[in-house]
């Protein structure tokens, strides 16, 4: 059996009580804690402003980039200035073009049908259920007359009885 591994006392530290060392583990990992706070604080701004400075959109003409030829700048600004226009005559068009309160009430209809006599629900997904008409337990036999549903025997001949499909007297 091969002798257990000890660990070596640190040279530099002087010998304290169990309850000393302790206290000084724990501030030294609390510092250690705090330490890597800060470094993890510090990349995570510095992570923020890279993609801020990436993403920051700024208007600095292209022509101060590329080196170009007389020829070429020529190009690019009239490149520039016909797509200006054309932005400009669209801008125009969508501004001239907003409507008024007035303008979108002018072209509602007259006499707008009634929402809920135009409205209609969804299939169901499921199938509507079978409630008795006298007592509101589950139904198990239908009224062959209004096809109402009825729990038991019972409740049918209250339901005939009472008048529940429009016959009774």
């Amino acid at each position: 059996m091969p002798p257990a591994v000890r660990k070596q006392p640190s040279r530099n530290n002087i010998p304290q009580s169990s309850s000393q060392q302790n206290s000084t583990s724990n501030s030294i990992q609390n510092s250690r804690r705090e330490e890597a706070l800060n470094e993890f604080q510090k990349r995570r701004l510095a992570r923020k402003l890279e993609d801020l400075e990436r993403t920051n959109s700024t208007d600095i003409p292209i022509n101060s980039f590329i080196q170009q030829s007389s020829f070429q700048k020529n190009e690019l600004s009239i490149q520039i200035l016909n797509q200006k226009k054309k932005q400009s005559s669209n801008v125009r068009k969508i501004l001239y073009s907003k409507k008024s309160l007035k303008d979108w009430l002018d072209e509602l209809p007259p006499d707008p049908p009634n929402p809920y006599l135009t409205s209609i629900s969804p299939i169901p997904l499921i199938p509507s259920r079978k409630i008795c008409s006298s007592c509101g337990y589950i139904g198990s036999y239908k009224c062959q007359r209004c096809v109402e549903w009825s729990c038991t025997k019972e409740c049918m001949e209250i339901h005939e009885r009472d008048g529940g499909c429009g016959i009774g007297g």
